[in-house]
This record gives structure tokens, sequence and C-alpha cells, in this order.
């Protein structure tokens, strides 16, 4: 043979090689890190991380400043360390299918949509890696975090979420209509460590109809009774163990949870509150006609910090508004959530994307995701008391900031779907809503359709886990 056909065939042998070893190679499963580390471990923080966030939460510039902070802040403590950002993300469905997702990744405590969740991307879908080991490596002061905020995103009881944020839910109130009904003289305030009974007595002295007698113009609050946040607090409110995560059961039908949602039908019975993100029939819905949030509630849930400018705008002009702390029941039922970072479990460089999300639980990182324009609550106790994270400007000096942290011990987890698995959040989530729907429409037993979903997630519960 020639030497030049020699070359050639040893050119084709080494081209379809290379077409099979490739194929191969890409076949080759990689495996997700469990988190765990072994004993005396010392990371090493160095080489290049990609940071991922969901387009429709960072959109300019301001929203993006904090996570830049943060950021920066990070790198000038590790200066061996190389982070990209991306904000772009409309989707991570079929970056985490490819393993192309960020080392670290935006998500909340309720996940990103209603059809996901925590619990899904931690246990389901294993798309986090465990902090926990990570969390004694670099020697991060846990007991610093509120306790509520911290339980949020801890899944199966590893710790699966970097919180940054402490998403307190709060009310806000028109000053001027607690005046008139002499429940507060200006200058006052309500108290953040008001009780339930407080605040229902609150509701009815503010009630206001119209010459018809039964038209009201006027109500305590407007009450999203369909969200998760709002309805989750009577679930604790007295004691009531609603799931129970060691034996797979959900437990809604018994006499403690029973009593804390009598506390949310008295609300409606007693036109204390207009309900919200429910069906009502023709005669409530005559009767709240004239009542519209900020516009004849007196106290409007405010979902989190970032949205309090653009709510309190929504009283009339001119109002005298200032904040309040969710009302306290005999139980921990002061609902919280949080927003925060997790670590692809397919990273490839777990020990410096671990360090970035673990600086969101330190000072200097809270500091820097919260010390501008677009900050939130930080979620360190050390830094409750802190001006850094108060709104200034006219019209925002001198509010009870401290309702945003008050309570602390008494935080729970706002979203359910933390706590138990999709298929459970899901069959809750229809339930609750239908529940009141329900009642506020024909007043059906809303005791019966409790029990029925205590039913149904049993059974869902036993086919995943047992079927």
């Amino acid at each position: 043979m020639k030497p030049l056909q020699k070359t050639l065939v040893r050119i084709i042998f080494i081209v379809l090689a290379i077409a099979l070893v490739i194929p191969l190679a890409s076949c080759t499963k990689m495996k997700p890190w469990d988190g765990e580390l072994p004993q005396d471990y010392k990371p090493e923080v160095r080489g290049k991380i990609k940071v991922s966030c969901i387009n429709h939460l960072y959109t300019n510039e301001e929203s993006q400043r904090g996570v830049r902070a943060w950021i920066n802040a990070f790198c000038r403590k590790y200066p061996d360390v190389q982070v990209q950002t991306e904000f772009n993300i409309p989707d991570y469905a079929p970056l985490i299918s490819s393993k192309t997702l960020g080392d670290l990744f935006y998500i909340s405590d309720g996940g990103l949509t209603k059809e996901d969740s925590l619990y899904q991307y931690a246990v389901t879908n294993q798309t986090m890696m465990p902090l926990d080991f990570y969390v004694e490596a670099y020697g991060i002061d846990t007991n610093e975090v509120y306790g509520g905020i911290l339980d949020l995103c801890i899944v199966d009881g590893k710790l699966y979420m970097a919180g940054y944020t402490c998403g307190n839910v709060i009310f806000t109130y028109n000053v001027d209509a607690m005046v008139e009904a002499g429940i507060l003289e200006y200058g006052e305030r309500l108290p953040n460590d008001w009780t339930w009974e407080q605040f229902k007595d609150v509701c009815e002295q503010l009630k206001l109809y119209d010459v018809d007698g039964r038209t009201l113009t006027q109500v305590g609050c407007c009450y999203d009774f369909s969200w998760s946040n709002l309805y989750s607090p009577f679930l604790y409110a007295y004691g009531g163990d609603w799931f129970d995560k060691e034996n797979k059961k959900v437990s809604l039908d018994n006499e403690a949870v029973r009593q804390g949602i009598s506390e949310a039908i008295y609300m409606i019975d007693n036109r204390l509150a207009k309900p919200l993100g429910v069906s009502m029939n023709s005669d409530m819905q005559k009767e709240f006609s004239k009542v519209n949030p900020y516009n004849g509630c007196v106290l409007n849930y405010n979902a989190s910090y970032t949205v309090l400018t653009e709510n309190v705008k929504q009283y009339p002009k001119g109002t005298e508004w200032d904040v309040v702390a969710y009302p306290l029941f005999p139980y921990a039922a002061s609902p919280c959530g949080a927003l925060g970072f997790s670590v692809f479990s397919y990273t490839r460089n777990k020990d410096a994307a671990a360090a970035l999300a673990l600086f969101l639980l330190t000072e200097d990182g809270q500091r820097a995701i919260h010390g501008q324009a677009g900050g939130d609550v930080p979620l360190l106790k050390k830094l409750g008391d802190d001006e850094f994270w108060h709104l200034t400007g006219d019209g925002y000096e001198d509010k009870n900031y401290d309702a945003f942290t008050a309570n602390y011990e008494r935080y729970v987890p706002g979203q359910i779907s933390a706590k138990v698995p999709p298929e459970i959040t899901s069959i809750i989530q229809a339930g609750i809503s239908k529940l009141f729907s329900n009642y506020c429409s024909s007043a059906s037993s809303w005791e019966d359709q409790l029990a029925l979903i205590q039913e149904q997630c049993n059974q869902m519960w036993d086919s995943l886990y047992n079927g």
C-alpha cells in the first residue's frame, strides 16, 4: 500500500474512532452531588461559576442591582473566583434537562410556578445540592437566621436553599380611618404584638354600612382566602399538626385545624373581611359592592416588602398610612416566605458554588444584597434593628418597620408547597379555594370539604410512596 493511501486509511480510522467515542462519552450519566463531604474536608473556593436568574423577576438594572452587589462582595472576599450572571432565562426546565443550568440558580420557597415547588426541585427531581455539610465547612452561623425563614429552606431535613429575604406577611392600614373610628389617635400605631382577638375587635369597629343598612361601605380588611400565605396560619393557629412528614399523612380534619378554619369562617360570616380569591353569591357580592382593596378596606395584606410602595399608593390620595405585623394566634402562625438561591446538583464547581450561596447567610452578604434600591428585609436577627434596609424619601420616614421582623419566633412557612410533595400541594390548594368559594356561594359545609381534602391527600400520598 502506498504511503499516501496508508495515511488516508489511518485518518479515516481516527475519525471513526472519535465519532464512536464522543457519543459514548456524552451518554455517560452525570451524577448529582449529594452534598456530603469527607471528614476534615477543606473546600477550595476558586475557579468559575455561573448564576442563573429567571427573567420575569430581574427585568431591569435596578432589580438586578442587589444580586450584582452580593456577587461583587463575594468576589472581593474570594478573588480567585470568577462569577458569570445570566438574567434572561425564561424557563429552567430545558437547562435542567441538558445539565446546563447555572451552578447557582434563583428559587423561592414556593418554587417558580403553580405547577412546581421547592419540594419538587429538592426531592422529586434532585435538582438541588444539599448545603448542610458546607454550612459546617464554611463556619456559617445559622442560629442568626430567623428560624421560620431557615425552616422554609429545609426540605426533608436538609438545607436546599440559601434564603436572602425575610418575607414576613404584614398588614398596611389607613391611619385616618382608624382615628375616625376612635381606635387610634394621630401619633399612635397598632402594636406588633396584637392578638387575633384584638384584630377581630378592630375589624368590628371599622365596619360601616350605607343608609340601606345592608351594603357595606367600609370593612376591617380584605383577605385572600385562596392564597397559601393567608390560609396557612389557620392550619397552625391552635396547635394543629396538619401534616406528618414521617408517616406521610395529612391531618386537616382534626379539632385544632377545624378551630383555625372556623376563625376564617367567622371573619366571613361577620363581615369583618371582604373575601378575595373566591366566588361569592349575588347577595354577598351586593353587600361588598362598594368595598375594594385600599378603598373601603382599612387593613390590607402586604405580600412582600418589595411591593409596599406600590400598595400604599392605592390608598386615597393624602391618606396617612402605616404597617403592622400579622396578628398573633395562640400558637405560632405568623406567615413568612423567602427568596433565595440553590446550588445546581450537577454543578462543576461545588465548593465555590456552595460558598457563594452560603455567603447570603452572612452579614456581609446581607448588607450587600439589601443595601441599595430594590433591596429587601434582611434575614439575620442582628440586622433587624438596623436602618440600612428601610425605605427613604417623603412619606416613608418614621413608619413601623419593626413590623417586618416582629414576632420572628412565631414564624411559620406560608407556602405549604415547601413542606409537602407538589401532588399534595395541588390537592390542598384547590381544595381550600373550593372550601371558601363553596361556603361564600352556597354556605355548604366547610367541615365536609376539609375531611374530603384530607382523604384525597392521604390517598395520593399513599399511592406516591406505597403504590
